[in-house]
């Protein structure tokens, strides 16, 4: 048997939503279940727990790619009695020939800075773009500058929204962790390193958000990071319950780490995902019928930066 919590220390290296890692995970004999942990929702800016399994999908994915390397066979089941999502092991008598995703998994990150404007060549989108998702869900990438401002402006929409409701920004400031001995002692969150930002005491970060930290500064600062990138794309799922935003996990994080390994970088800009009002207008802007936008992303070039901290396999086993 390969070693269970290597395994899981890859699942951890997942992408989540402020980097809350909302995630147990449980070791049995032939399978290891991944739990929602609660404690970590952001009942703010996620009030249905939608992202937070999204999240649990990347993990599920990262899980997958893991233990196919090491020779398993894998399936996956989701119990909607607990909210688990078992990856069931059996011992292969091949390896999977998965090494180009397996080995970025530590690589991939969310690169929060502004890209270089580079076009991305027409293989590596078409691969993207034809790269295979889970059942329900798709992915549209979206080129075109008219539209690329349009959604722009849902972005700004949706700050001027979300950083004007306090309650938004005290969940925000919550896990954002403003210097290295936070990082040090939490290990979570959305650490100074990977924002561009100084390391500086709580209180004086706290400070900076109150006063300069609003939704004119942030969505300056967003429209000019999508006007820097390549291109957008909208995964989209044909149904809108935990199953799907599982699946949707799943095909982001496959999309995600193909990317990765083109040495293309993405970062989610989710605000018109977040708020029925402006998910309907990105529905309509896209065309996309009835299909839901789950994840906003933008895709370009960009050096890397600090990864975001994990905390340790032996805190997320039960």
């Amino acid at each position: 048997m390969a070693d269970m919590n290597e395994l899981i220390s890859y699942a951890t290296m997942a992408p989540s939503g402020h980097n809350t890692q909302p995630w147990k995970f449980r070791i049995q004999e032939r399978s290891v279940c991944i739990y929602p942990d609660f404690s970590r929702r952001l009942p703010v800016v996620d009030p249905d727990d939608r992202e937070l399994y999204i999240s649990l999908g990347c993990a599920v994915e990262n899980l997958v790619i893991a233990a196919e390397h090491k020779g398993y066979e894998t399936s996956v089941s989701h119990s909607s009695d607990d909210g688990s999502i078992c990856v069931n092991l059996e011992l292969s008598d091949g390896k999977a020939g998965n090494d180009h995703l397996f080995n970025i998994i530590p690589e991939r990150q969310s690169t929060r800075s502004r890209y270089d404007g580079r076009p991305i060549p027409e293989n590596d989108m078409e691969m993207l773009e034809s790269l295979p998702l889970e059942q329900g869900v798709s992915a549209l990438s979206v080129t075109d500058p008219e539209t690329i401002e349009d959604v722009a402006g849902l972005v700004s929409e949706g700050n001027n929204i979300q950083m004007n409701n306090r309650a938004f920004m005290q969940e925000l400031a919550s896990w954002i962790r403003f210097n290295g001995k936070e990082v040090d002692r939490y290990r979570d969150g959305l650490s100074f390193e990977t924002t561009g930002s100084p390391s500086v005491p709580r209180f004086i970060g706290k400070l900076f958000m109150k006063f300069f930290l609003n939704a004119k500064s942030q969505s300056k600062k967003d429209v000019e990071n999508i006007r820097s990138s390549s291109a957008l794309m909208v995964m989209l799922s044909d149904n809108n319950d935990v199953d799907s935003w599982i699946k949707t996990g799943r095909s982001f994080e496959r999309l995600s780490l193909c990317a990765t390994s083109l040495g293309i970088r993405n970062a989610h800009l989710n605000q018109p995902c977040e708020m029925p009002e402006l998910k309907r207008k990105l529905q309509e802007l896209l065309s996309a019928g009835s299909r839901h936008p789950q994840i906003l992303l933008r895709l370009g070039y960009a050096e890397m930066l600090p990864r975001s901290p994990r905390r340790d396999v032996s805190e997320v086993i039960i």
